[in-house]
């Protein structure tokens, strides 16, 4: 009878209990670490981003300690930018928890069964719970390092006390306000067709907007504008409860009890928030099947491949290269996951948009960028897997009867047809805005379409003695097969190798800057001259160019032999 007594009570009432989704919670936090463990591109990722929190802590316990020092002393002015560091945090961690609801965190694993045997308050309330969680090691770990500086400088454990409980406010705060937010627009998009097909799209958007104001700088620029009205708002109490143990900070005791009170409102409205949310994501019918991965496009016999392969054959001399053309197009199409990660290096570019936009130039090097990326993405989207990327129509491709040389063809000359007008038209363009000489924009303009066609090839080559047919989940419900990791490292390598080469054959600008470079870090006294440094660079192109062919029939051969 208790029990029963338990289970009716804990299915009342508004809130989640909290002992069955601490239950959920856990289980949801030990499946999300199997998948990252059984996800090395996950790991590597994860690995980087604790790479430049280990990077960035000198720096940071630096800064703080000489804050503290200067507290300590009296002096005050350290902490003029305090208070926008600490809202800065609190609003970056509430729009993760946007991205956390709308995305694979707002997810429910075997929705009909979780939400039979459970309310959906319940269910709710362990995802809160696990999204909070996950969130607890990046606030904890720079909290601890700054803190520790703070604390070293001013010679005191004191704020340390202050620094733990603004970290608790912020995580829980944001967390109530961010996650319910994105749980809702779940339910927004999956009522919306239109919405549901543009979903991709504003997630590409919403990230290269966040890495436009982290590379370009524009953080600081857009911070300062929003300065006041964050300031005049709540969230500048955040600063005071960081401060408020802190010798020297003048903290306000007042401001820093309305941040706890207020994070102490906010929580359980966020939890209700979160539970009505939840709801209305979870309980409605979609106008798009959210559960469809990236998977296989239709075979190449069949519409609109069909209509493609007999448009590819006018330019092709044997059917089976346009096939394969065809169906290596419409896939890129259909499951544009396959390919995403070659965008990508283009994050790395906002430097170089932000000088456009600024100055109307480019520096030298823009040009051979271009050529760079394009015959890498060429490469990197299809070719690089091109046994991988077959999926279930694996068996049908080793049984056809065209030959591996027709396979690696047909996937060459759709990379070739997506990327070459691209990347000769780019190069042109950037060469003519960077002012480079004739003869070398002539040269960077001839490399483009040469490039892709052999970073195509060599791709093939790599892809096809080192495929891989394991995909990784890019959300709870999309997959993609990505290349393997030797494939990757090796074809990035020799076409690096290729345009280091190039760039010394054709710049003579490069081939200055190498010769001081080089002799200052090479040992022995050697200082190459700029004309060795040609000579090195033909050399390189050479030895590139000579391994296409090799490539090709590596690529063709290992088809025609793979087994399943």
């Amino acid at each position: 009878m208790s029990s029963a007594g338990e289970t009716k009570s804990s299915r009342d009432g508004a809130l989640p209990a909290l002992a069955i989704s601490a239950v959920i919670a856990k289980t949801e936090l030990r499946r999300a670490a199997r998948k990252i463990r059984d996800q090395d591109v996950w790991l590597a990722l994860l690995a980087v981003g604790v790479l430049g929190f280990v990077v960035v802590s000198p720096l940071a316990f630096d800064a703080a300690r000489d804050v503290g020092a200067s507290l300590a002393a009296g002096d005050d002015a350290a902490l003029s930018h305090a208070p926008l560091a600490a809202a800065a945090t609190w609003v970056f961690l509430a729009a993760f928890m946007v991205v956390s609801g709308v995305g694979s965190y707002g997810e429910v694993d075997n929705a009909d069964g979780m939400l039979t045997i459970r309310p959906p308050k319940d269910v709710a309330g362990g995802l809160f719970l696990s999204s909070l969680a996950q969130y607890i090691p990046w606030i904890a770990y720079p909290v601890a390092v700054v803190y520790a500086g703070l604390s070293v400088g001013a010679g005191t454990p004191l704020p340390f006390a202050g620094g733990v409980a603004a970290g608790a406010v912020v995580l829980f705060s944001s967390c109530a306000v961010g996650y319910p937010v994105g749980l809702f627009l779940k339910g927004v998009f999956r009522r919306s067709e239109t919405l549901s097909r543009l979903k991709p799209v504003l997630g590409v958007a919403a990230g290269a907007i966040y890495f436009w104001l982290m590379f370009s700088g524009e953080f600081v620029t857009v911070a300062q504008t929003i300065e006041p009205a964050v300031l005049a708002s709540p969230l500048g109490w955040l600063d005071d409860l960081a401060l408020l143990t802190t010798p020297g900070a003048s903290a306000s005791s007042l401001a820093a009890v309305g941040a706890v009170s207020l994070a102490a409102v906010l929580f359980p409205v966020g939890v209700l928030a979160t539970v009505r949310a939840a709801r209305y994501a979870w309980y409605v019918d979609r106008a798009e099947d959210n559960g469809a991965q990236a998977t296989e496009p239709e075979d190449a016999g069949t519409a609109p491949a069909g209509r493609l392969g007999r448009l590819l054959s006018t330019v092709c001399r044997r059917q089976g290269t346009a096939g394969v053309a065809a169906v290596t197009l419409v896939r890129a199409y259909r499951a544009p996951m396959q390919s995403l990660f070659v965008a990508v290096p283009l994050l790395f570019a906002f430097p170089l948009f932000e000088q456009l936009l600024t100055s109307g130039s480019l520096p030298w090097y823009a040009p051979w960028l271009v050529v760079f990326y394009g015959a890498w993405a060429a490469g990197a989207a299809s070719p690089l897997n091109v046994l991988g990327n077959q999926g279930a129509t694996l068996p049908t491709l080793l049984t056809a009867r065209s030959d591996g040389r027709t396979a690696v063809r047909g996937t060459v000359l759709a990379a070739v047809l997506l990327v070459a007008p691209l990347t000769t038209l780019g190069a042109a363009w950037t060469a003519t805005t960077a002012g480079v000489p004739r003869a070398e924009a002539v040269a960077v303009t001839v490399a483009a379409p040469v490039g892709v066609v052999a970073g195509s090839v060599l791709a093939a080559g790599f892809g096809a003695l080192f495929p891989r047919f394991e995909s990784i989940d890019v959300t709870a419900s999309r997959s993609a097969v990505l290349p393997s990791k030797a494939a990757f490292g090796l074809f990035s390598l020799l076409l690096t190798v290729g345009q280091v080469g190039a760039v010394f054959t054709a710049s003579l600008t490069a081939r200055r800057i190498g010769s001081v470079l080089l002799s200052e870090r090479l040992p022995f006294g050697l200082t190459p001259s700029a004309s060795t440094l040609e000579s090195v660079g033909w050399f390189l192109v050479v030895l590139v160019l000579a391994a296409v062919p090799v490539a090709y029939l590596v690529a063709a051969r290992r088809i025609d032999s793979y087994r399943l």
